[in-house]
């Protein structure tokens, strides 16, 4: 009965695994990664934001 929901569990944990690879790659093959703005637009602030505080 509870080998039913291996398959599918083995495949959700596969995908978040491929996705967390993924991330990780496109984070050092972004072309566009050194020209995002740091800007919420929480606090008001005109500039960039480089710390959280």
């Amino acid at each position: 009965m509870m080998t039913t929901y291996i398959v599918p569990l083995l495949t959700v944990v596969a995908l978040c695994a491929f996705w967390a690879i993924f991330q990780l790659w496109l984070e050092k093959h972004d072309p566009d990664a050194q020209q995002k703005s740091q800007k919420c637009g929480g606090c008001g602030r005109r500039d960039e934001c480089d710390s959280a505080s």
